[in-house]
């Protein structure tokens, strides 16, 4: 399909190593006091005037660098609303519960709506998916 990779739900697309919320850990680029994990989202999947079924996803927030992080983690709750917002739009144009969730193009739109919140993330992580019935 394009050549995407699309995950079945609930299927764990990434691992990412983090010691809490607010990011601790050791120093560099990537390390843990880079990402900021988001409570876990779930939005309706909704085909015209029917609920079809529910799209849930986790994701992990990697900054620009750990001043970034501190700064990400105040706006969460904004960064949160966006997310949510991207998602239920994801949803309603792309999700079914019959179909593999593009996991790929979701984590695409979750960066370029994020990062148009806040420069200081560098990327959105996917690490979490699923498109089930109601």
């Amino acid at each position: 399909m394009n050549g995407k990779k699309l995950l079945l739900g609930g299927a764990l697309l990434a691992a990412v190593p983090m010691s809490s919320a607010s990011g601790a850990g050791g120093g560099g680029k990537g390390a843990a006091d880079d990402l900021i994990d988001m409570e876990a989202i779930a939005v309706p999947i909704v085909d015209g005037a029917r609920l079809q079924g529910t799209l849930r996803f986790r994701v992990v927030l990697e900054a620009h660098d750990p001043e970034a992080a501190k700064n990400i983690a105040a706006e969460l709750p904004g960064l949160r609303a966006e997310a949510l917002a991207t998602g239920a739009e994801f949803s309603r144009l792309r999700a079914s519960p019959f179909l593999a969730v593009d996991a790929q193009r979701l984590s695409d739109e979750l960066t370029e709506a994020l990062h148009a919140h806040y420069e200081g993330i560098d990327r959105v992580l996917l690490v979490e998916v699923a498109a089930r019935t109601s």
